[in-house]
């Protein structure tokens, strides 16, 4: 019997035979006591008599699938004779239940370096039926197409595999839907919240703007050679950036606003704390060659580096510097007018201009 089977229909059991006649042959038919099935005994015009079994509630399948009655067939002879037969039910399927998901909402955390055809999550579903009734297939429902380049699902299993690249950076929060249909066409649905967890797969990113190259070597302390901007496309700890200077160079970091740096001048003071060295001096160093790092805070932590040249222009720093201090010569004095008596020679470190020695 199909578990749909509605209350009030009636199923023919047929007839016993009883050879004796008069009140010793057949008379009447007994159930057993059941709730949900009874008995209805119908005479025929010869006095043969035949049993109907009659369905009074709704079968479910899922509650009880096998119902074991038995059926007694009593004579009304002294002493009473009976013959008994059993009735075996078997209730079939109806497709009366709709699928069920484990969960109304799923929420999955997926690392953003999650390789390609990586198993991203899985959905569940559940179907009290049996057979093709409680074959479920699954699909998304209502999902971008941008998303569904992203992710696949596999209609038996319910298995989503990642199928694009996952960027944090791009995107942190999906949300589709996904629909369980049975083999009777009965659909469940259930919403999936998908938050992109940022793993450390950037390196900071140094960006110079040039304020005073080249630069005069007798700028003063604190003028500002360039200003350093770092970014970092990670978020959090792998995003907290900071910056640094290698070498013992006369210049020095300063921060200027969150994430902006400033390239200073030392002070004197700066070049004692930090035994650097002296100050711009073009003459000893015509260039410095200068190596920024932005390391951030992530765990193993990515640097970037940006490198910068500052060339020192000349100031006119140094006086002309005689060969030697004093000059002694001895001349007969009948030498000739216009002999050379002497020559004498100085220098200049400067450059240009700055460095061209005139004598008087």
């Amino acid at each position: 019997i199909v578990e749909s089977t509605p209350p009030g229909t009636r199923f023919p059991l047929g007839s016993g035979r009883d050879p004796d006649i008069g009140v010793n042959s057949l008379q009447n038919y007994e159930l057993t006591p059941n709730p949900l099935f009874s008995l209805l005994v119908k005479e025929s015009p010869d006095g043969t008599k035949h049993a109907e079994l009659v369905l009074e509630k709704v079968l479910d399948r899922e509650k009880q699938r096998n119902h074991h009655l038995i059926l007694t067939a009593v004579d009304g002879g002294n002493p009473v004779r009976s013959g008994t037969a059993q009735i075996k039910i078997n209730v079939t399927d109806a497709n009366d239940n709709p699928p069920v998901f484990t969960k109304e909402i799923y929420t999955v955390r997926l690392m953003e370096n999650l390789t390609e055809s990586s198993l991203a999550f899985q959905v569940k579903a559940t179907d009290n039926d049996e057979g093709t009734n409680a074959e479920i297939t699954y699909s998304f429902s209502d999902i971008a197409k941008s998303i569904r380049q992203l992710f696949t699902l596999d209609p038996r299993t319910g298995e989503v595999k990642v199928t694009g690249p996952l960027d944090y950076e791009e995107r942190k929060y999906y949300e589709v839907s996904v629909e369980g249909k049975d083999g009777g066409g009965l659909t469940a649905h259930a919403k999936v919240h998908i938050d992109i967890i940022d793993v450390n797969d950037h390196a900071p990113t140094l960006s110079l703007l040039p304020i005073l190259n080249p630069i005069p070597e007798d700028s003063v302390p604190s003028t500002v050679v360039a200003v350093i901007n770092v970014r970092d496309r990670d978020s959090g700890e792998n995003g907290e950036v900071s910056c640094k200077m290698d070498g013992n160079l006369p210049f020095r970091l300063e921060t200027s606003s969150e994430n902006t740096y400033k390239l200073i001048i030392a002070s004197a003071l700066d070049r004692e704390r930090l035994v650097l060295a002296k100050a711009l001096d073009r003459e000893e160093v015509a260039f410095h060659e200068l190596v920024l790092r932005a390391s951030d805070g992530g765990d193993p932590a990515r640097t970037g580096t940006a490198r910068i040249r500052v060339t020192v222009v000349d100031a006119n720093d140094n006086a002309p510097v005689f060969s030697q201090a004093e000059y002694t010569v001895r001349v007969p004095e009948d030498v000739p007018v216009g002999s050379v008596l002497v020559t004498v020679t100085a220098t200049d470190a400067d450059e240009g201009l700055n460095g061209h020695v005139k004598y008087s």
